[in-house]
């Protein structure tokens, strides 16, 4: 493994996290056009990098990429049993942890890993990486949105008992649209292309990725816009959940490691998979919480603090693994 790939992409990676970062700052920029460039990367130029990445993916055996999707369903089952812990034993507030325990199980792996990975692994890194997280949209919509109403119904709880009365159990409403994204479409498209060994004309893949190319620095720059939207000191106040922070961003990609050496035999899918998986918290825990909520400045804290911090834990996590995996 070459250790300056890491360094290389972090380097890209944290000049459009500060560009971003600025330019919101100065008010070039605002909350209205991080949401339009959001939708543009979320709807657009990302799924056209997912399906544009299927002619990257053609060395890669079709019972690896069976084993992917198997991986990726069992390995993010188990992510809330780990998330529980970890908030339990960091001792975060009952009215807190399903905040808390939305920022450990949802990482960053787009936004961030997409371009790392492609530096490091080359485009065929993009398709590993989406069919690996094709459960990520299923549970970020039942389990996440659980997660925020419990903090949300603790709360209530706590000031209703205060009161001596009683609240009345809720439900979750869910919209069942929300899982056939733009990413989950473009996701089983590259699947049934790929299995069926379907070529699409050179002209629309050549397209396909021009649009593509666009998503790892429009994600970094807008990710960077996306921390500048909340206050730097909320990210090094909250110690249990830095704590809880710290905890995942070892924990995660090392439940990642020893699971995918039992299931691959390739060193290249086994990095990919244990650095996807060592990723900081995803920005769907801040949208998450405006939309239904929740507690949107503790989760835009943990994402601050667990991203800077990660600029130190992924390339550690990279070093490791260039040794272990020789």
């Amino acid at each position: 493994m070459d250790f300056t790939g890491i360094l290389t992409a972090l380097f890209k990676l944290v000049a459009l996290l500060a560009i971003g970062f600025v330019i919101y700052r100065k008010k070039y920029i605002d909350e209205h056009f991080n949401r339009g460039l959001s939708w543009l990367v979320v709807n657009i130029t990302n799924p056209c990098l997912i399906i544009g990445s299927l002619a990257s993916a053609g060395d890669i055996p079709q019972q690896t990429v069976m084993k992917l999707v198997v991986y990726g369903i069992g390995y993010y089952v188990m992510l809330p049993f780990l998330a529980a812990l970890i908030v339990r034993v960091t001792g975060i507030r009952k009215e807190d942890r399903g905040t808390a325990a939305l920022l450990a199980v949802f990482s960053n792996t787009g936004f961030m890993a997409i371009p790392i990975m492609q530096t490091l692994y080359g485009d065929m890194s993009i398709f590993v990486i989406n069919i690996l997280n094709l459960p990520f949209n299923f549970l970020v919509y039942t389990y996440g949105i659980y997660l925020i109403q419990k903090d949300i119904r603790a709360k209530q709880e706590e000031k209703l008992a205060a009161e001596g009365q009683k609240t009345a159990s809720s439900r979750i409403k869910l919209d069942w649209k929300l899982f056939l994204t733009p990413g989950i479409v473009a996701s089983i498209i590259a699947l049934i292309l790929y299995f069926f060994k379907i070529q699409m004309p050179q002209p629309l893949t050549v397209t396909f990725r021009f649009i593509g190319d666009v998503t790892p620095p429009l994600t970094m720059l807008l990710l960077g816009a996306v921390l500048a939207e909340s206050p730097i000191a909320d990210a090094f106040t909250n110690v249990k959940l830095d704590l809880a922070m710290l905890l995942k961003l070892f924990l995660m990609p090392l439940l990642a490691f020893v699971s995918a050496r039992l299931v691959f035999d390739d060193p290249v899918i086994i990095g990919i998979t244990v650095l996807t998986f060592a990723m900081p918290c995803g920005t769907m825990g801040v949208m998450l919480s405006k939309n239904f909520g929740g507690n949107t400045r503790m989760a835009a804290g943990g994402i601050f603090f667990s991203t800077i911090v990660s600029l130190i834990t992924i390339p550690l996590v990279y070093f490791i693994l260039s040794k272990v995996l020789i």
